[in-house]
């Protein structure tokens, strides 16, 4: 027997053919714990461990393997998915007991430590803990759901989602690990409950929805130089949201139909949170189309005076598309404008924030047509701004360019990548009922499949730290994941990274040391972003184990070594910290004199950002 006692003796489901009806139908009747277990044999009878290509060759497989994911999702209880939430967004600061609650939008620090499933399911039972999530982390009006996703769902979407595979391939290629599953399926439960004639015509504008509105936006939304209150903010319920959209794409308000767009290029744009009056605004105003759209940038008249005054943030009263176009702004308006003016026309948008050689800049992206990225709007090609990062509106997490680009190119509906995915699947399925054996067999099928697949390593990764595999095997598998992405920095660099912590972990400092400065070196033309995360690693380190004078040999080393490549991110990521550091333990003088170090290093232009922030950094040690 395969997967132990409960395995039947006839088997209630063959995954080596398509579903039929009437399996469809056996799943609605039997109901979705019973049906995970059945479609847990019959995958796992037919997933042939010793032919890897079996999922690629076989689309059926992916049908079944989407029933058993909507069955597993419907059997769980909110409660495990209300500690899992609760799990995600608290933390601890390394040597520190205390807990700290991560908001929307804000990355957790380098020295971030979750906290234990148990202890996120004892405080997901706590009333203040509750309070917190429904206040700072859900949408407002959520409530703490009960009983199982099942019963979220109600009877209507869970039995048609078993009879619609598109849907569910629709929804699970786009559902993340920090979704908040109990209310993404609220969500689609009220879109379908409220639109029953549109909402499969619709469906990935409904996905997006639906998993963009799980959480609440970040306080500083939608950029932090606007107060607020200033911007004509408008979140309605999410049935109105997808009334409002269809509206507006059937009425040919819009530039591209929304039909033409993945679930996961919509959430690009319905994250307009804007009153209606500044869609319809920007529909009736702006005459560019899709191809010309990068233009919106430049229509806004860009304010010197606010440079050389210091005015950073926006004063000229009420944030509208038509305030900033009479008055004109500063790039991160100029990004702004064109962002919403685009997402209000119907093209998903992105506004990126990037350091250059300068500083701080804004630009835009914006789809031009499904699958093409525009990413260059407005970038300026004189400021070494070599990643731009912008908010993903499913997480709230930061997102770069190069990910955006590699989205674009569908490298995610490859059928190397839906077989890899259905490999770590059946890898999860093996592990779940105990067969470590042939889990670890799936992942290796997986790294064969599609080694370019970074969720890949990220499990295997988790898989050899879950059963207590040697340091020196780890380490080989980051060495692997390394050599397999070298063609994505950042997933090789988060690889590069772990290898460098297990070695510091193990006493292998200069073993660490060597990891961080290939890191550093490998990264210092195209990437010089992820050359300076690396120097900063570098001196955190040395600040907390060795004391501020090694850690000071260590700064000057790094800012020697990066050199001019890229004074912005080296300024923000490893000078402010280190300064701050310095003013910390009561060393002004030091501190004055690293900044003014750092100035002679990159010598900015008069009144570019980095001249400004080099300013406040000297004035503070004064």
């Amino acid at each position: 027997m395969l997967l132990g006692i409960w395995l039947p003796s006839v088997l209630a489901y063959d995954a080596e053919i398509p579903p039929t009806a009437a399996d469809r139908q056996k799943i609605r009747q039997e109901g979705f714990r019973e049906s995970r277990r059945e479609l847990e044999i019959g995958l796992t009878q037919s997933y042939n461990l010793q032919k890897p290509s079996l999922a690629r060759k076989n689309s059926s497989f992916v049908e079944w393997i989407d029933l058993w994911r909507w069955c597993d999702l419907l059997s769980k209880d909110a409660s495990s998915e209300n500690a899992a939430l609760v799990q995600r967004e608290f933390f601890r600061r390394k040597g520190s007991t205390e807990l700290v609650l991560c908001l929307p939008g804000v990355t957790p620090p380098a020295d971030a430590t979750p906290i234990s499933s148990d202890e996120a399911a004892r405080m997901a039972t706590a009333p203040d803990v509750r309070r917190a999530m429904l206040e700072m982390i859900l949408p407002s009006g959520s409530t703490w759901e009960a009983g199982s996703i099942a019963d979220i769902a109600g009877k209507g979407l869970a039995a048609d989602a078993v009879g619609d595979p598109q849907f569910l391939r629709k929804l699970f290629s786009t559902l993340d690990t920090r979704d908040f599953t109990p209310l993404v399926i609220k969500n689609l439960c009220t879109i379908r409950e409220a639109y029953p004639a549109k909402w499969r015509e619709y469906a990935d504008l409904a996905i997006a929805i639906a998993v963009v509105n799980d959480s609440a936006l970040p306080q500083y939304w939608p950029h932090q130089q606007v107060r607020p209150d200033l911007v004509p903010k408008d979140v309605p319920s999410v049935e109105n949201q997808f009334g409002r959209w269809v509206e507006a794409n059937e009425s040919r308000r819009l530039l591209l139909d929304l039909r033409q767009f993945s679930a996961e290029q919509l959430t690009f744009l319905v994250d307009a949170f804007l009153a209606p009056s500044e869609s319809a605004w920007a529909q009736k105003t702006i005459t560019l189309n899709a191809g010309n759209f990068a233009r919106a940038f430049s229509s806004i008249r860009y304010r010197e005076d606010r440079i050389k005054t210091r005015r950073f943030f926006w004063t000229e009263g009420p944030y509208t598309l038509a305030a900033i176009q009479k008055n004109g702004g500063i790039c991160i308006d100029q990004a702004y404008f064109a962002a919403f003016a685009g997402k209000a026309l119907g093209l998903p948008t992105v506004l990126f924030n990037g350091q250059g050689s300068s500083g701080g800049h804004a630009w835009f992206g914006y789809m031009s047509r499904p699958d093409k990225w525009e990413l260059q709007c407005g970038r300026d090609p004189n400021q070494n701004l070599v990643t731009g990062i912008a908010l993903d509106p499913q997480t709230w997490q930061p997102v770069s360019d190069h990910e955006l680009r590699q989205l674009a190119a569908r490298f995610r509906d490859t059928p190397a990548y839906l077989s890899s995915m259905n490999a770590l699947t059946m890898a999860r399925i093996f592990l779940k009922n105990g067969d470590t054996k042939n889990a670890r067999t799936a992942l290796e099928n997986a790294s064969q499949i599609c080694p370019q697949n970074p969720e890949i390593w990220e499990q295997w990764g988790d898989f050899l730290r879950s059963s207590g595999a040697s340091v020196a095997e780890r380490l080989r598998l980051h060495e692997q994941a390394a050599k397999a992405l070298a063609r994505d920095s950042d997933s090789k660099v988060l690889h590069q990274q772990a290898a460098a912590a297990l070695q510091r972990d193990t006493g292998n400092t200069d073993q660490a040391v060597a990891i961080e400065r290939r890191i550093l070196s490998q990264n210092l033309g195209s990437r010089s972003d992820l050359s300076c995360e690396a120097a900063a690693a570098r001196v955190r380190e040395a600040l907390e184990s060795e004391g501020i004078d090694q850690a000071a040999l260590v700064f000057h080393a790094q800012l020697r070594s990066i050199g001019k490549t890229n004074g912005g991110n080296f300024v923000k990521d490893v000078g402010i910290p280190f300064v701050s550091a310095l003013i910390e333990k009561g060393q002004k003088p030091r501190a004055l004199r690293t900044v003014n170090i750092m100035r002679q290093q990159f010598s900015p232009h008069a009144n570019s950002p980095l001249d400004l922030l080099l300013r406040e950094m000297a004035h503070a040690c004064k």
